[in-house]
């Protein structure tokens, strides 16, 4: 120290002073400010450090207590400025949810469901106006005249037409053993008939060829020999399963008359055209043709007949069959009777031959009368009792006690609707 001292001389008393100068100052400073702030009237503790041994370093004060300063930490914590969450979330302005949602305007359902106003049905469905069916109806008078003729035999031309697809052997076979029910009315009362076969099948050689003879199924073959008879049509209606599965059987009766018209038909005898088939008419004209072309065979076209055993329901475990609707149509048009396939076959062909068998002292017209509404004139006298109309059959009996006498001129007047084309 003393060499030190001798080294520096006066510069080391000048150092010492100011150190004690300072010294004075920061005393004076500590308290001055507890004077100003009691809270704060502890002087900071300073640290004098000394890194060396060297009298000679300045000494460096280390003031501990700076760490309040930094400790600032209340202003950098400017959380809640920053935390500016409530402007920025300005959800309410942006959420602007209510005005878009402007749901209500465009829900103007009101408005566009204008239903009452389109939906002017009362005036479209002017139906009431239309259907005055009664004022509008357009008749026209028909006259049909018979001529009284008892000494007259019944004269009946039946032709069986049977489908021959691979169902049917059951109801041929039924039709064959029960036939004796349909035929002994005709016996019994001794009509004159007469009967051809034909099957369904128009698709190949056999359309409306006709099976068997048809001379050895006639009322005298029956009268000469009823065994041979009633064994002939057993054979014959058994016309087997072979034919084509395409029914045909308006096409076939068809073109059997084509054929055998001149020979088979007899000019006063009905013609009663009976369909056998468990599935429906699939022939390729219109069913209105096919009756045209049957009742084109008769001047009086009340002669003409159909009947059909047909099926009339499906049954539930339904395979093949189908409705004969067509048949139906036929019989529906010509006042003949429709039954079902799957009924009691000899309950079946007794209703047949009875319904064929009473025509015989009937007179059949060939429309059928406005609202059932007939006029009948005996030598052009008009008469209201002592008769019957039938409007199955479409036909008109007189009672036995009300027959007219032989020769008797018989006319039957009656209104029938005007088709379109006759209208115009």
């Amino acid at each position: 120290m003393n060499s030190l001292f001798k080294l520096y001389g006066h510069k080391a008393t000048l150092l010492f002073a100011l150190l004690a100068l300072n010294a004075c100052k920061q005393s004076e400073f500590y308290d001055k400010s507890a004077i100003l702030d009691p809270e704060k009237s502890s002087a900071p503790n300073t640290t004098i450090s000394n890194p060396t041994s060297d009298p000679n370093q300045p000494v460096v004060q280390v003031p501990t207590t700076e760490v309040n300063p930094p400790v600032v930490v209340n202003p950098p914590v400017v959380v809640n400025p920053p935390v500016v969450v409530n402007p920025p979330v300005v959800v309410n302005p942006p959420v602007v949810v209510n005005p878009p949602v402007v749901v209500t305007p465009p829900v103007v359902v009101n408005p566009p469901v204008v239903v009452n106003p389109p939906v002017v049905v009362t005036p479209p469905v002017v139906v009431t106006p239309p259907v005055v069916v009664n004022p509008t109806v357009i008749l026209n008078d028909r006259s049909e005249t018979f001529t009284q003729d008892s000494t007259r035999d019944g004269d009946v031309d039946i032709l069986w037409v049977i489908d021959d697809s691979g169902s049917m052997a059951d109801n041929q076979d039924a039709l064959a053993r029960n036939f004796s029910n349909f035929i002994n009315q005709f016996i019994d009362k001794n009509i004159n008939f007469k009967m051809a076969i034909t099957t369904t099948d128009g698709t190949s050689y056999r359309n409306g060829r006709m099976v068997g003879d048809s001379n050895l199924l006639t009322s005298q073959a029956a009268q000469l020999n009823k065994s041979l008879f009633l064994s002939n049509f057993n054979k014959w209606i058994r016309v087997g399963t072979m034919g084509s599965g395409i029914e045909q059987g308006l096409k076939c009766a068809s073109s059997f008359l084509d054929r055998y018209s001149s020979s088979f038909l007899r000019n006063d005898a009905y013609l009663v055209i009976v369909f056998v088939s468990d599935e429906n008419d699939q022939s390729t004209n219109k069913v209105s043709e096919y009756i045209s072309r049957f009742k084109s065979t008769k001047i009086n076209t009340g002669m003409v007949k159909a009947l059909s055993i047909v099926t009339q329901k499906l049954p539930i475990n339904a395979k093949w069959e189908t409705v004969g609707t067509r048949y139906n149509e036929v019989s529906v048009a010509t006042g003949g009777l429709k039954s079902e396939i799957t009924d009691n076959f000899a309950l079946t062909l007794q209703n047949i031959g009875n319904s064929i068998v009473n025509l015989i002292d009937k007179f059949a017209l060939a429309d059928t009368p406005y609202e059932n509404q007939i006029q009948v004139y005996v030598n052009n006298i008009q008469t209201t009792q002592g008769w019957i109309y039938d409007p199955l059959s479409r036909t008109l009996k007189f009672e036995s006690n009300s027959v007219p006498a032989e020769g008797s001129k018989i006319e039957v007047r009656y209104k029938v609707k005007a088709s379109v084309l006759g209208a115009i």
